[in-house]
C-alpha cells in the first residue's frame, strides 16, 4: 500500500533538487539518499541554493535524525582546519563559512564571512548532545563560552560580548541536525529562545 508520505518522497526524488524535495514534503531519509548520491560539488551547490524559509522547513523535515558527533566536524587525527560552506535564512549576506579545528580536547570554530570585520569572528565551541539543553539530543555550537585557544592563521580572538559582536553572537547557541553525509542544518537560540534563524553547512 502506498502512503501519502511515500508519494511525496517519490515525486520529490524525481524532481531532482534539494529545494524541490523540501517543497514536495520529502522526509529525512529521502533527502539523505538524494544528497548522498551527489558529487561533493553538486551537493554544495544544491544545499547552498536552499534559502529563506526553505532552510527552516529542512530543519523540521530532518527531525529525529541520528545525532551529529564531534568527529563529523574534525575527524580523529586531523590537525588542520576543516571548512564547511554555509547558507543562512537571512534576506542578505547569506553565504559564509564555518571553520573548525581541534584545540586540545575541544573542537572550536569561527564564522568566516564578509561582515566579520564588523561583527567579529564569532568564536564558538562545539558541544555534544547535552542533558538540560533545549534540544538535549542535538549537538550544538556554544557561543556563550570563550574558545580555549585559537589555531595558527585564524583571526585574533574577540569575545562575543564585545562591541558589535554582542548583537550577533552574544548568548547564542546553534542546535544542529544531521541531513546527510557532510550536511547539517541548524537553528539559532539566544537565552534558550528560538530566533527563527536557520542555516545549513556542507562539507565540500
Amino acid at each position: 500500500m502506498t502512503t501519502t508520505a511515500d508519494t511525496h518522497a517519490n515525486t520529490a526524488t524525481r524532481a531532482g533538487s534539494l529545494a524541490e524535495l523540501i517543497r514536495g514534503g520529502a522526509g529525512r531519509e529521502a533527502i539523505a539518499r538524494h544528497l548522498d548520491s551527489l558529487s561533493p560539488s553538486d551537493r554544495v551547490e544544491q544545499v547552498t541554493n536552499v534559502g529563506h524559509g526553505l532552510v527552516g522547513r529542512l530543519y523540521e523535515a530532518v527531525a529525529g535524525a541520528e545525532p551529529l558527533a564531534l568527529t563529523d566536524f574534525v575527524p580523529e587525527g586531523e590537525t588542520g582546519t576543516v571548512i564547511f560552506e554555509g547558507k543562512n535564512s537571512l534576506p542578505a549576506f547569506t553565504r559564509f563559512q564555518k571553520r573548525f579545528a581541534r584545540v586540545g580536547n575541544d573542537i572550536v570554530g569561527y564564522n568566516h564571512q564578509l561582515m566579520s570585520v564588523v561583527t567579529g569572528p564569532g568564536y564558538f565551541v562545539v558541544r555534544p548532545p547535552t542533558a538540560g539543553e533545549p534540544h538535549s539530543d542535538e549537538l550544538f555550537f556554544d557561543y556563550t563560552v570563550d574558545a580555549p585557544g585559537v589555531p595558527g592563521g585564524w583571526p585574533a580572538f574577540v569575545a562575543n560580548d564585545v562591541a558589535l559582536s554582542r548583537l550577533v553572537y552574544m548568548n547564542m547557541k546553534d542546535y544542529c541536525r544531521r541531513v546527510a553525509k557532510g550536511v547539517l542544518v541548524g537553528k539559532a537560540y539566544k537565552l534558550d529562545k528560538a530566533q527563527n534563524a536557520f542555516f545549513t553547512l556542507t562539507k565540500p
